[in-house]
């Protein structure tokens, strides 16, 4: 036992105490992972509309990033079994095109960019 276990309390004991994992169920985040994966698609087509600046090199490389996101949480989603860690590593690739006041050019898109920001939230929200 260290000098510092000693000032802290801590006992030999306490290194063999099992760590307590919290118990995930992918299936209880099924649902949310949906929602998002769709809110996704339904962004990333208005955002591909004959209107949109895909000649913009930004533009073309958020919907890249949208569709992008949205495959690897299909591919999550399809597995029988995955861990919240899996869960958070893709999820962590998912990006609204932007939070808060939508900017003007983005205006037409903010309802279903808000859709997106609760689907990540709400997949936040069933893996705790």
């Amino acid at each position: 036992m260290g000098i510092l276990d000693k000032l802290f309390g801590r006992s030999a004991a306490d290194d063999d105490a099992p760590v307590k994992h919290s118990a995930f169920d992918p299936h209880s985040v099924r649902p949310q992972l949906d929602d998002l994966i769709g809110a996704l698609g339904e962004l990333a087509d208005a955002m591909e509309t004959d209107d949109a600046p895909i000649s913009n090199p930004g533009w073309r490389g958020r919907l890249r990033d949208l569709r992008n996101a949205r495959g690897e949480l299909r591919l999550l989603s399809r597995k029988e079994s995955f861990t919240k860690d899996d869960l958070y590593e893709v999820l962590t690739t998912v990006r609204p095109l932007y939070r808060g006041e939508p900017p003007k050019d983005f205006a037409h898109l903010a309802h279903l960019n808000e859709r997106v920001v609760a689907g990540i939230e709400a997949v936040h929200q069933a893996a705790n």
